[in-house]
């Protein structure tokens, strides 16, 4: 018969205290940097993308290049940002388009779609940090300390 011995991180055993913080129990991520998309450009790989006849994403890549763009653009564009189309981030669309361009085989008639695309990944990301970690349960925003993976993403005066 087995004993707690044989398994000692079970712990369905022990009589004793059985409150575990919630926080040890979690699992925990980092931001994405889609480190396979980096080390396969750097080797000279590059993803085929594939388009349906409505001219939308489809498989194989279509969501790894959706979840690549993602990383790029919120590593690209700051977050107070408040409009997608200003002259000021056309150096970063540039740059968001030659790094998805080093990665993925994309024809430059998609430019627009894939901007349009970015556009609507930092908008979800900033949705995404304003109503699921600066505001509380009844919607208020509220002066709370950001967690450790995005703070290299926002600075302070943000």
């Amino acid at each position: 018969m087995a004993t707690n011995e044989d398994h000692p991180h079970d712990d369905s055993g022990h009589d004793g205290d059985k409150h575990v913080n919630k926080t040890e129990m979690e699992i925990r991520r980092g931001i994405t940097i889609m480190k396979r998309i980096i080390r396969d450009r750097d080797r000279g790989m590059k993803y085929d993308v594939h388009w349906s006849q409505e001219g939308q994403l489809i498989e194989p890549n279509g969501s790894t290049l959706t979840s690549y763009l993602g990383s790029v653009v919120r590593r690209e564009i700051p977050i107070t940002c408040e409009d997608w189309r200003s002259i000021v981030l056309d150096d970063a669309k540039d740059k968001i388009r030659s790094e998805i361009q080093r990665s993925f085989n994309i024809e430059d008639t998609r430019r627009d779609y894939i901007l349009k695309l970015a556009g609507k990944l930092h908008r979800g990301f900033r949705d995404f940090l304003s109503n699921k970690l600066l505001r509380d349960a009844d919607k208020i925003f509220v002066d709370a300390e950001l967690p450790n993976k995005y703070k290299d993403l926002i600075t302070p005066e943000e």
